[in-house]
């Protein structure tokens, strides 16, 4: 985009603002960067945050405007709320279809969309719906778009795209806020886990998203490794299954914690699902998820859609 063409939209922007209107805020945040900057260096870091950056700019359109870099993510600013949404929806689109043509390290990214009037200093946007928009981004999984009940209803999405309300959650520094998901692949059906830090999606395109929440994978191994380190003090059949579990989800969160992504894609004939005693078990090759505490009806309908899916594919 040329110089020119950034400063009228910054002017739109500021008018914007002066008259009241409410503008897009937008943060893109890039899953496992620290970890993989630890790993493969300064330099594949600064490489792999300049291209979601190009990414992104291919998906801003002629609504919005770049506003910093921050390393590991991006922000900008949109005219109206939706163009915030709609670049949003682009960019994570334009990473699928990356992650699905390239073997090199793959990029995911939470991206969190709010709307306000900020204060707007000649490099910057400074306000309550800044900091809600880098909260929302911070909570996102790897492929989600998150936003929040007010730009639900102002902004109406395509026919392609739906709003999925997540409920009541506590962003640090902000407060209580509806969060709301732009559900925006090609879904048949999906299911979570009570807490929400992992999603199964079962897409039109025959596999299954599986959405890790941020650090889920990392506090999920601590956890587990916490369970070993100390024993279970009961014994018995019980017990020793409880034992075997643990080293047995620990042996599946092994060599994916510290990869630089917070979404695998996986098509499905080869995955196996079903339920069990604790929740919804999937089989990725020797690995193991299950879902614990998921809603039973959920589970079930997901289950009995992808049984139809893979009889459907197998013919």
């Amino acid at each position: 985009m040329s110089w020119s063409r950034t400063l009228k939209i910054r002017q739109q922007l500021r008018s914007h603002v002066e008259s009241g209107e409410d503008i897009g805020l937008f943060f893109s945040d890039l899953r496992g960067f620290s970890t993989y900057a630890a790993r493969e260096g300064d330099h594949a870091a600064f490489e792999l945050a300049e291209e979601h950056e190009a990414i992104l700019r291919g998906a801003i359109g002629e609504h919005g405007v770049i506003v910093k870099s921050l390393g590991d993510g991006v922000m900008a600013a949109f005219e109206e709320p939706r163009d915030a949404l709609l670049a949003a929806v682009g960019l994570q689109r334009a990473l699928r279809d990356r992650n699905q043509e390239t073997s090199s390290a793959l990029l995911h990214a939470g991206i969190g969309v709010s709307s306000g009037t900020p204060i707007m200093t000649d490099v910057d946007f400074i306000g309550h719906s800044v900091n809600l928009a880098q909260r929302l981004s911070s909570i996102a999984k790897g492929s989600q778009v998150l936003t929040t009940s007010s730009v639900q209803r102002r902004a109406r999405l395509p026919e392609d795209l739906r709003y999925v309300p997540l409920g009541e959650r506590t962003l640090k520094g902000v407060g209580r806020e509806e969060v709301v998901e732009v559900a925006w692949l090609e879904e048949v059906a999906r299911v979570s886990d009570v807490k929400d830090r992992l999603t199964l999606i079962l897409t039109e395109r025959g596999t299954i998203v599986i959405e890790f929440a941020k650090d889920a994978r990392r506090d999920a191994a601590e956890a587990l490794r916490n369970l070993l380190d100390v024993g279970i003090v009961d014994t018995g059949p019980a017990a020793a299954f409880q034992r075997g579990t643990a080293r047995l989800a620990l042996r599946a969160l092994r060599g994916s914690t510290s990869r630089l992504e917070g979404t695998i894609e996986r098509r499905i004939e080869t995955v196996r699902l079903s339920l069990a005693r604790r929740g919804l078990s999937l089989r990725l090759g020797s690995r193991t998820l299950i879902l614990p505490s998921v809603d039973a009806g959920e589970a079930k309908r997901f289950v009995e859609a992808a049984g139809k899916m893979q009889s459907a594919n197998s013919d």
